[in-house]
């Protein structure tokens, strides 16, 4: 355990997050992203660099970041380069047929939006600023996890994998059953789709305000409908953590999710 631990504190860090503005003609307006390249990034190497796309919280996106390194300093995954969407809101993430009213008014979800953003915007903020590969992926977690979702409903094939994490589809699953339907007719035509599916939630083991019992409903729902209309090409992997949360699931899936694709789908060096 000692030898672990020196192992841990003498791996080099990830380089420090950069913050960056991008004018999005989708949106109509200035976003900002956070970037963390690999410790050891070279801008003229010639392989490129595989892009994680987060939809969550600068810490966990740091995390993720750091987590990403050890790895690859453990000859585990190849070198990533991190990038968190750190301004999305609460509309961004719902979809564009979900409403609801705001000072009398009824006002759609921006999902459409922020998926015209991140394919016509934001991907190719990346590849022009960075030496990317072309291998993205992105990662979703609770509203994020459902906008993934929806993403894979309307544009299954932006990304070569999808790690969906504790999915909240809304209390009552209201915008979650249209969210189902499009989904299935979507993996029901003949369209482009990921190599991996990632899908996890944390179990009623977990008591308290975080427990994500309350949403095993809808995971299992997607599960099948996954299990049920994905081509047998596209590896599905599907997982409740019983004893986690629904903060402490979004770690314990990333942790495992990186290996799980990476190691699978590039050479590591």
């Amino acid at each position: 355990m000692l030898f672990c631990l020196a192992l841990v504190a003498s791996a080099p860090l990830a380089n420090a997050q950069e913050e960056f503005s991008i004018q999005s003609e989708s949106l109509q307006e200035t976003r900002q992203v956070v970037v963390h390249l690999p410790a050891n990034y070279d801008p003229d190497r010639e392989e490129g660099y595989p892009v994680l796309y987060m939809l969550d919280v600068p810490r966990k996106v740091k995390l993720t970041a750091e987590i990403a390194n050890y790895y690859y300093w453990g000859d585990l995954i190849p070198e990533l380069i991190v990038i968190g969407l750190i301004d999305v809101g609460g509309m961004d993430l719902l979809p564009h047929y979900y409403e609801r009213e705001v000072d009398g008014q009824p006002i759609a979800g921006n999902g459409d939006k922020l998926l015209a953003y991140i394919e016509k915007d934001l991907i190719p903020f990346a590849d022009n600023q960075f030496n990317t590969n072309s291998n993205n992926v992105v990662s979703g977690h609770s509203w994020g996890g459902q906008y993934l979702s929806y993403m894979l409903s309307q544009s299954p094939g932006l990304f070569d994998a999808y790690f969906i994490t504790s999915p909240s589809f809304g209390d009552s699953g209201q915008w979650g059953r249209k969210t189902y339907d499009a989904l299935e007719q979507t993996l029901t035509q003949d369209q482009e789709l990921p190599d991996l599916i990632y899908l996890s939630m944390g179990g009623d083991g977990a008591p308290g305000p975080l427990s994500d019992a309350a949403l095993l409903p809808d995971y299992y729902r997607l599960t099948a409908l996954l299990r049920e209309h994905l081509l047998e090409e596209v590896e599905l992997h599907h997982e409740v953590h019983h004893s986690a949360n629904h903060t402490s699931n979004g770690a314990i899936s990333m942790a495992k999710v990186l290996q799980l694709y990476f190691a699978t789908s590039s050479e590591v060096e």
